[in-house]
């Protein structure tokens, strides 16, 4: 026994070893004297060895996988990269599982897997025309907004929904960094159409890659017959500016209808309700992971979805348009959380 132990480290060790705590952990628990260093590992062990009290060793577990460079790469790979866990495998040329690194990533704390939204990159001269929107349309009445058509595409894919995607953040980043919308995959279907206080257009499929002339047979179909009977003629038409929107023979047909067009700020998809109807209809087509074998499957539940779902969230998501225009102010001119 260790015989320069006093009444008091003794006392000491016996209340902590009453704690079930390892030999290991008692010493370290254990405050050092002025003249000397703390007991020692192998004199707390003497010490509850001569006592008959039970020895707790902790096992020292299998060896590290990873060194604390590789799990530093390991982060920064998916910190800054957006890489998956297998990925970070298969690019780091690491000889460990996909598990091993998604327990590395939790072990840091400061990293969680959420969902993250891809959105639209945006320019200085972007931000300044969505704040000189903002500005020019916030003191707007709701009448005003009840009398607009918003429209937008939308890419459906027999794979599976686009938009969004899980990935690992940092949680000490004041903001995720966003990627622009890339479409791949199986088959899919171009979509148009428009929705306002007065119900929702019909929709429309397109064929192929969208022109200027496609998209003036698509309004010539759908939104003029829906503008005449819902709105009398008397309304405001939305739209993006993609360049079947912005060419010179649409607006040039427009005008020539006397269709008022909305001067939309460009990559603002946070400031177009039917954006939302498209998150919705997604979890409604897509429910528990749903694919669809051919086109024309994808396109009945697209429709269905369409005729059923989407009508109970138009009142609410146009009567949300002050609240967007005060969150682009609040922003900046940045992105929103719409």
């Amino acid at each position: 026994m260790a015989p320069w132990l006093s009444e008091h480290k003794k006392g000491q060790i016996d209340a902590l070893a009453g704690q079930d705590l390892s030999v290991r952990a008692i010493a370290k628990a254990l405050k050092p004297r002025p003249d000397r260093s703390r007991p020692s590992y192998a004199t707390v062990s003497r010490y509850l060895a001569s006592r008959g009290r039970r020895i707790v060793r902790k096992k020292p577990g299998p060896k590290r996988l990873l060194s604390r460079k590789s799990e530093r790469r390991i982060i920064r790979a998916v910190s800054v990269d957006a890489l998956t866990s297998g990925q970070v495998v298969h690019e780091l040329h690491l000889q460990c599982s996909a598990r091993t690194v998604r327990r590395t990533l939790q072990a840091a704390g400061f990293l969680r897997y959420k969902r993250v939204s891809r959105k639209p990159l945006l320019s200085s001269d972007n931000i300044r025309k969505r704040l000189a929107f903002a500005t020019a349309f916030i003191a707007k009445p709701m009448a005003f907004w009840h009398q607009v058509v918003f429209s937008d595409e939308k890419i459906w894919s027999c794979d599976g929904p686009f938009g969004s995607s899980q990935r690992w953040v940092d949680c000490r980043a004041k903001s995720s960094s966003y990627a622009r919308r890339q479409h791949s995959g199986g088959g899919k279907v171009h979509m148009w159409a428009g929705m306002s206080l007065r119900g929702l257009t019909m929709a429309v499929f397109v064929e192929g890659g969208l022109n200027a002339v496609k998209y003036q047979q698509v309004l010539l179909e759908a939104l003029l017959p829906f503008g005449l009977e819902m709105h009398d003629f008397n309304f405001t038409f939305q739209q993006d500016n993609a360049p079947a929107h912005t060419a010179n023979s649409t607006e040039a047909w427009l005008d020539a209808l006397g269709v008022t067009v909305l001067p939309w700020p460009a990559r603002s998809p946070d400031l177009n309700p039917i954006e939302n109807i498209w998150g919705v209809l997604s979890r409604v087509v897509y429910r528990k992971g749903r694919q669809f074998a051919r086109v024309a499957e994808l396109k009945a539940a697209v429709l269905a979805a369409w005729a059923t779902d989407a009508q109970k969230y138009v009142v609410p998501l146009l009567e949300s348009m002050p609240r967007r225009l005060q969150a682009v102010l609040d922003a900046r001119g940045h992105h929103t959380k719409y």
